[in-house]
């Protein structure tokens, strides 16, 4: 089964990563801002990974994490912003989130950090699975 992205990302930001992910064994789909990701999220799909901005039209990372936590929807989640830093990278990882992919987006770089966050998942699903058995 495909992994599955939802990308919550500018269009400039958006493309430039397509390009990147392009021929990947991955679903992904789309939302523009918190709003329509937070609808996505809660409906039927489940999501491996989710990809946001930094800010967003109608709120920030934060709000879209916090959605992701209080709804306990298992979901990694990767911050992308124009002009990271040490700061930014820290309160990303502190708050609950995967990673942080700094532009310009290296090829390398995206894979490895998400291969690593959709690996993440999967055995966080199964370790769960199999302490409900």
């Amino acid at each position: 089964m495909k992994p599955k992205i939802l990308v919550v990302l500018s269009p400039h930001r958006r493309s430039e990563l397509l390009r990147i992910l392009e021929g990947k064994n991955l679903q992904i789909y789309f939302a523009s801002d918190f709003r329509e990701a937070q609808e996505k999220l809660q409906g039927h799909s489940r999501y491996d990974l989710l990809l946001s901005d930094e800010q967003l039209p109608d709120g920030s990372w934060r709000d879209l994490l916090q959605f992701l936590l209080e709804s306990k929807t298992p979901c990694e989640m990767i911050v992308c912003s124009r002009c990271g830093d040490e700061q930014l990278w820290a309160e990303v990882l502190q708050c609950g989130a995967y990673d942080l992919l700094v532009e310009p987006f290296e090829r390398q770089e995206v894979d490895r950090i998400i291969q690593s966050a959709i690996e993440n998942q999967y055995m966080r699903r199964f370790s769960h699975s199999l302490a409900a058995s």
